[in-house]
């Protein structure tokens, strides 16, 4: 990961009827200061880790209306260098002021706004997130509790994240967005001062993806491996979300290629991704997947009054499916097959200890 430029400005709003400001402080910062790569490594893990991003698009039908997406456009395709960013650092936070002075944003409060320029794997990005002081403890040299105040940068109050190189190649949903809630409320006025629009949630995204996995086998003569490729679909979702990297339907699409018959792969192959990107699915090209929706795939907990179950659906089938858990429904049983060594022992201690 290579960090290209970072910035720090500060955007006020004292009271939910006070107007914020712009204040004079900070600027752009000297990538070369080890606190500087300390401070965008711990914002940018803050950022993945949060499973429940919004995915979308800018509004090109009005952009006009959204005077950061000309600015943007023009930055993207321009050489960058200090002084065309901290434009845009500026442009953007005229923005947000006028954002966050909507009536609609009134319980937003204000903060530090950090603007980082990156790249990462074969991707350049650009990502702004809010945060705010936190208090907390220290000892002075009498070893007398004393309050100081820190920035939190664990808690990204409102976060954007634009993926230039997805954007230069015209794909959808290039835009990544983290809301807060404020007094109960979601607040979503970073979306409004970026210009963002067809949103997407991360959980819809992820479910979506898997309905799109299932038709698509259906639609395209790959039934009878239908589950199969929503398994690994699935395992695929789980790893890019433990290793807090998005899911791309590129990636996707590749996995799906390699199960299409050859007969079909002239007509098939390299279909998938438009299949799942457009009605009436409408999956991101981008997203982070939502943890509890993979587990609601991929995981079975059943359990009674005396014990419980918890396996991975890939694992469990139907009676002598050849499954490592096989329901026997006309018995009222379940069946687990190959026992490990360990767990053997597990058991046959407890009856030992019974006699």
């Amino acid at each position: 990961m290579e960090l290209k430029h970072l910035a720090i400005r500060e955007l006020v709003k004292e009271s939910e009827d006070a107007p914020a400001r712009i204040t004079d402080r900070g600027g752009v910062v000297s990538i070369t200061d080890p606190m500087a790569i300390q401070l965008f490594d711990t914002l940018n893990s803050a950022f993945s880790r949060r499973s429940s991003l919004t995915h979308g698009s800018f509004n090109h039908e009005n952009e006009e209306g959204y005077p950061f997406i000309s600015a943007f456009e023009n930055f993207a395709s321009a050489e960058w260098n200090e002084a065309n960013f901290k434009d845009l650092c500026d442009k953007s936070m005229a923005q947000l002021a006028v954002a966050i002075n909507n009536p609609s944003a009134h319980t937003a409060h204000g903060g530090y706004v950090l603007f980082a320029l990156y790249a990462s794997d074969r991707y350049e990005y650009l990502l702004i997130a809010l945060v705010r002081d936190k208090a907390s403890i220290v000892f002075d040299n009498d070893l007398r509790p004393t309050e100081v105040m820190e920035v939190n940068l664990d808690q990204l109050h409102q976060a954007a994240r634009i993926n230039i190189s997805t954007f230069r190649k015209k794909q959808d949903s290039y835009l990544s967005f983290i809301g807060s809630k404020e007094k109960g409320e979601i607040t979503h006025y970073f979306s409004t001062a970026f210009g963002c629009t067809d949103v997407t949630p991360s959980r819809k995204s992820t479910g979506e993806l898997i309905r799109a996995a299932r038709d698509f086998c259906n639609q395209n003569s790959m039934s009878d491996r239908k589950e199969e490729v929503v398994e690994d679909v699935v395992s695929y979702l789980e790893r890019q979300r433990s290793e807090k990297e998005s899911a791309n339907l590129n990636d996707i699409q590749n996995l799906f290629d390699a199960y299409i018959p050859p007969e079909q792969a002239e007509t098939t192959a390299g279909t998938f991704g438009t299949f799942a990107n457009k009605g009436p699915y409408n999956v991101s090209q981008e997203f982070q997947p939502h943890t509890s929706t993979i587990n609601r795939f991929s995981k079975l907990k059943v359990k009674s009054d005396n014990w419980s179950l918890d396996f991975s659906k890939r694992t469990f089938g139907e009676l002598n499916a050849g499954k490592d858990v096989e329901f026997d429904e006309d018995n009222g049983r379940i069946i687990i097959n190959r026992l490990p060594s360990k767990v053997i022992n597990q058991l046959r201690e407890a009856l030992e200890q019974e006699d």
